[in-house]
């Protein structure tokens, strides 16, 4: 069961780095946008890779205390 839930951790991991290239893809490629969540709210513009962060490590963590 661990190891399920550590591939599963992995991926949503993954997936958020792979939506953070995007997300800055999207916020920089309209510069004015970029720049403004850059200075106003940094963390809306590292939103996607902090949730995917928090929700693969929680779902390790919960796959270790119940291996």
């Amino acid at each position: 069961m661990f190891i399920i839930r550590f591939i599963i951790g992995v991926v949503f991991i993954v997936g958020g780095v792979i939506a953070q290239a995007a997300w800055f893809g999207v916020c920089f490629g309209t510069v004015i946008i970029g720049v403004m969540l850059l200075f106003f709210a940094p963390g809306i513009l590292l939103f996607p890779f902090m949730f995917g962060l928090t929700w693969g490590l929680t779902i390790m963590g919960v796959g270790q205390r119940n291996a």
